[in-house]
C-alpha cells in the first residue's frame, strides 16, 4: 500500500459543528467574492452599474446557498444515520468537490437567470478553480483545528486525572479549645469526623496507615472549617465524611450505612440528610 493510499484511506473527522460551519460560510463567501474581483473569471466591465450590484448581489446569494446547503442543513439532516460514520481523507476530498460542483452549478443556474453573461466552458473552468481555492483549505485548516482541540482536551483531562490520583493537598484546620490539641490534617485522607459529648474524633487515612485523634471542639464548627470542601458533607447529627471515601453502602429503616476507608468503618446517613446526600453524591 503506497503512502498516497494510507493517507487516503486515513480516518478524518466530519465537520458538523454548526457554529463553526457558520463562520466558515461567512469566511468562504467573502474570499471567493474577492477572488472573482481580482482574477475575474467573468468581464464586468461591459455591465452598468445596476447589473453589477445584481451581479454581486446573486453571486453573495449562490454562494451563501450552496454552501449553508452542504455545510449546515445536509450535515443536520444526516447526523442521526451512518452517513458520515467512519469517515475518511478520500470521502472528505469527494465531499469537497461536491460542494465545489453545487456552487458552481448555482453560478451556471444564476447566470442562465439573468442572461449577462453565456457561461462558456472557459468561464466554468476558471469558476471551478477559483472555487477550489477556499473550499480546499477546508481540509488541513478543519484537521488541524480539531487536532489542537483535542490534544488540548486531552491535557486538560490528563491533568484531572492525575490531580484525581494524587490531589493536591488540602489542608483542614480542626482548632481544639486547648491549644495543643490542634489538628491540621490534608482534607482528601480524612475518612470521617464522630461527635463525641464535647470532642470530635477525626479519622484520617494515609500511607502510614488509619488514624485517629480526639479534639476538643463541636462538629459545628468542624462542619465550618471544612465548608469549602464539598466532599466533606454533614451525614448525620454526629458524623461529617468524605464522600471520596466510601467504598459501598447500605440502606436500612433509618436510611444508609456508609463503609468508609479501607477498614470500611461504619457512617450512619439519617432520613433528615438523605436527599441532600444523594444529589451530591452523583456530583462529586
Amino acid at each position: 500500500m503506497t503512502k498516497w493510499s494510507k493517507f487516503l484511506k486515513q480516518s478524518y473527522p466530519f465537520n458538523d459543528d454548526f457554529k463553526q460551519n457558520t463562520k466558515v460560510i461567512f469566511v468562504i463567501s467573502l474570499i471567493l467574492l474577492l477572488l472573482f474581483f481580482l482574477f475575474r473569471p467573468f468581464d464586468i466591465n461591459v455591465l452598468n452599474s445596476r447589473e453589477k450590484y445584481s451581479l454581486i448581489g446573486g453571486l453573495i446569494v449562490v454562494i451563501f446557498l450552496g454552501l449553508s446547503i452542504n455545510l449546515l442543513l445536509i450535515p443536520a439532516f444526516l447526523s442521526n444515520t451512518h452517513a458520515f460514520k467512519n469517515w475518511t481523507v478520500l470521502k472528505e476530498i469527494f465531499w469537497n468537490i461536491w460542494i465545489i460542483f453545487t456552487v458552481a452549478s448555482g453560478y451556471f443556474i444564476y447566470f442562465k437567470i439573468v442572461g449577462y453573461f453565456s457561461f462558456s466552458f472557459f468561464i466554468l473552468v476558471k469558476v471551478l478553480i477559483l472555487s477550489a481555492i477556499p473550499v480546499s483549505i477546508l481540509i488541513p485548516y478543519n484537521r488541524n483545528r480539531l487536532l489542537r482541540m483535542h490534544l488540548q482536551s486531552a491535557l486538560e483531562l490528563n491533568r484531572h486525572l492525575k490531580e484525581k490520583a494524587h490531589p493536591s493537598p488540602k489542608i483542614i484546620h480542626l482548632r481544639s479549645s486547648y491549644d495543643k490539641d490542634d489538628l491540621s490534617v490534608d482534607a482528601n485522607e480524612l475518612l470521617f469526623i464522630r461527635s463525641a459529648n464535647n470532642y470530635i474524633e477525626v479519622f484520617w487515612q494515609n500511607g502510614k496507615g488509619t488514624h485517629s485523634q480526639m479534639v476538643r471542639c463541636t462538629l459545628k464548627c468542624a462542619e465550618e472549617a471544612g465548608r469549602n470542601y464539598p466532599f466533606l458533607f454533614r451525614c448525620h447529627r454526629t458524623f461529617i465524611v468524605n464522600l471520596h471515601q466510601i467504598r459501598r453502602l447500605e440502606g436500612n429503616s433509618q436510611g444508609y450505612i456508609l463503609y468508609v476507608g479501607e477498614n470500611q468503618q461504619q457512617v450512619s446517613v439519617s432520613r433528615k440528610y438523605i436527599v441532600q446526600f444523594k444529589e451530591l453524591f452523583y456530583k462529586i
